[in-house]
């Protein structure tokens, strides 16, 4: 009966990792209402099973499903699962480009936590800073693979029930393309 037991909550972690891929072993945990200890033990049971990858960085242990998310999405990924992050890219996608300034007035954190997330987001390659008359501006770097990484893992649907967020966000670029929003936009020469 313990087999049986043990498998099922095998099988309800696997499921959640393969829709919620990147989730971190705390999340996990209380989506499915176990204990932290017994997740680590079904973890390591599917990962010497070769069915997930368990990938261990700065303070997170983030899973996926095998072969599910490419090496490139997977950065990504760890960080729109960061909810500053996730945030500032959401923001950026919206906007197109931002100042610092503009950037924390979105946000209730301190300067320099800004400047850490989007030091974070340079390096990682997902944002870039474009300098215009002696003004640093921050854009997403390849909107469209973000973009692509936000609507098929949807990292802010059970991250931090940012609903709303992506809602606006989704009318926002619907109206873009259809012409009727407006973004505005710069030339870097």
């Amino acid at each position: 009966m313990k087999e049986a037991a043990e498998l099922e909550t095998q099988k309800k972690i696997y499921m959640l990792i393969s829709k919620e891929p990147g989730l971190n072993l705390t999340k996990i945990s209380e989506l499915l209402n176990i204990n932290v200890p017994l997740t680590i033990y079904h973890l390591r049971y599917l990962e010497k099973h070769e069915l997930i990858t368990v990938i261990k960085e700065k303070g997170y242990t983030r899973c996926y499903a095998k072969g599910q998310v490419g090496i490139r999405d997977k950065k990504i990924l760890s960080l729109l699962r960061q909810e500053i992050p996730l945030k500032i890219v959401l923001f950026l996608l919206k906007h197109h480009h931002a100042k610092h300034k503009e950037i924390l007035e979105q946000f209730n954190i301190a300067k320099s936590t800004l400047s850490y997330h989007l030091k974070k987001l340079l390096s990682c390659g997902v944002l870039q800073v474009i300098s215009v008359e002696n003004e640093q501006w921050y854009a997403v770097v390849h909107e469209k693979e973000i973009l692509s990484c936000l609507i098929k893992y949807k990292p802010s649907r059970i991250a931090f029930g940012l609903n709303d967020t992506w809602a606006d966000f989704t009318v926002h670029k619907k109206q873009k393309n259809s012409g009727r929003g407006r973004i505005r936009t710069h030339d870097s020469n």
